[in-house]
Parts: C-alpha cells; structure tokens; sequence
C-alpha cells in the first residue's frame, strides 16, 4: 500500500538518461540548441507523440517534438505510457502522489485520479507497480520538465485495448482534454530484428523500415482509429506504444475539435549504430488545432 506522501523514485536515471541533474540539464539544452535551430514554437499544440529510448537515440527527436509546445501556457499534462513489464487490459492510475526525477518532483494531479477510480470502470484500475517499473513514461518527464513550464501530472500506464475499448476509455478521459492540458504519448516505433522476432523483410531494411513506419504514421496523422488498428493487424508492426497511441485517437474524436497532427522527424537507431539488423524507430508527432 503507497502512503499519501508516497513519491515514485527514478527507476532508470543513469541507464536511459543521465542521474546527475547538472548533466542531464546540459544534455537536454545541448539536444534543444542542436535539433531546433531557429524553430518557433507552435501555436494551440494540443497533444505529442515522443519516443522513449535512451537519450543517446531518441533524445533529440523527442527534445525537438517537445520543443514545440513551450510556452504554451499548460496547466496539466497527461502522459500516456505503454506497459512493458505487466500485461493488463485497459489502463493503469496510481496512488503515488509525485513522480521524482533527477531535476525535481512533479506533483501528480490526485483529485483526477481519485475522479477516475471513483467511475469503478474495470477498463480503469490502479496498479502501483506497473508505474514503479515503467520506463516509458519515466523517460519522457525530464525532457517535459525542461521544455515545459510547471505542470501537474496525470500519469496513465496503458495495457491492451481494442478500438471499441479505446473508446469506451476515451469517454472517461475527455474531461482532461482541454485546452490547458498537454497530452503525451509516449511511443517508439518498429522494433525491427530477431531479437524482437520481427522480421517482415531482411533486404533494403532501412527503406523498408521507413515505408513500413510512415505508413502508420499516415493513420495517424488522418486521425484514423480503425484505419491506424488495421494497419496493425495487416502489418503486425511492432510500435509499443500503439495502444495509448489508439486512446488519444479516440479522444480526439469524441472531442470533436478540429486538430492538424504533423510528423516532427523521424529516425532510426539504425542510423546511429550503423546497425539496422537490430533497429528500433522513432517518430516525433505533434497535434495542434
């Protein structure tokens, strides 16, 4: 049981980022001047895609992503995380009260978890530990606490949905899908290799990787729930962050507002290591009005 004081300590600080808070500082300012050289921020960002490997990959994609909603006047985020320690249907709050990284606590948004549990939704649980071990939203709050100004925190681990669940949760969510909240989705996308046990193609990877990418970047951006699942299902495409990706297209719809997602960069670390036989993409997406 999580006491009320009850912070969630940094869980891969000195393996995905850097623990020391003065490097880790200069290392994110040292990503922002290098990625977004003369970029201004953008007008009415509503929520982002930001992948979530080490720094030394996806840092800079994730930095220039991030980048764009400085400024922005948030209140609340709502970062939205894949589980990749606990199998679970729907989606995870937590009791813990802060989230802790090397460069300060962020208080995490109680009375919209406390609202959410109160529905008894089984799509909706807690689960403490599927937050303590989870690296994927974890990695996300440095860069967020650099480029963003102070906010509160809704943190949600996301287990598997279908679309018709995705929409079912959309609903419940959709009074945190205001103008003065930024949502995050936290997502890598192929893992390409045998050690992932994908290998759809084994000539032109590189090429190959990139269509296969861009192509369910492409759901994404017509703000295609089914279109984005079947690509899924056609491809078999492993993109770990799919299902939280699915929520916040469902949100989005049963909003109704009108929002432009626009691919930011898209890398690989095939790129950087040289390596594409084991190779894991990575796509920066942003969603304005």
């Amino acid at each position: 049981m999580i006491s009320n004081e009850s912070v969630r300590q940094p869980y891969v600080s000195g393996q995905f980022y850097e623990a020391d808070p003065v490097r880790l500082s200069d290392n994110i300012e040292r990503m922002y001047r290098d990625s977004c050289k003369g970029n201004e921020p953008m007008k009415g960002v509503r929520a982002m895609i930001l992948p979530h490997a080490g720094y030394v990959y996806s840092g800079p994609t994730a930095v220039k992503t991030a980048a764009l909603a400085r400024g922005g006047g948030y209140r609340h985020m709502v970062v939205i995380a894949p589980s990749h320690s606990y199998p679970l249907r729907g989606v995870a709050l937590t009791a813990y009260r802060k989230y802790r990284t090397p460069l300060g606590e962020i208080e995490v948004n109680t009375d919209a978890t406390a609202a959410l549990l109160k529905l008894q939704d089984p799509l909706i649980s807690r689960f403490d530990d599927a937050h303590t071990y989870e690296h994927a939203l974890e990695v996300e709050l440095p860069i967020l606490q650099k480029m963003i100004a102070r906010c509160d925190l809704l943190p949600i681990i996301c287990g598997g949905i279908s679309v018709d669940d995705a929409r079912k949760v959309a609903l419940k969510l959709l009074p945190y899908w205001r103008q003065d909240t930024l949502w995050v989705i936290s997502s890598d996308f192929t893992h390409y290799g045998r050690s992932f046990r994908y290998l759809p193609f084994t000539s032109d990877i590189k090429e190959n990787l990139r269509k296969l990418d861009l192509g369910a970047a492409e759901q994404i951006e017509r703000l295609d729930l089914e279109g984005f699942d079947a690509y899924l299902s056609k491809t078999g495409a492993t993109i770990c962050g799919c299902n939280p990706i699915k929520l916040l297209l469902a949100v989005i719809a049963a909003s109704g507002d009108t929002i432009h997602p626009k691919m930011v960069e898209y890398t690989t670390s095939g790129e950087l290591s040289g390596d594409f036989s084991h190779c894991v993409s990575y796509a920066g997406i942003v969603f304005a009005e």
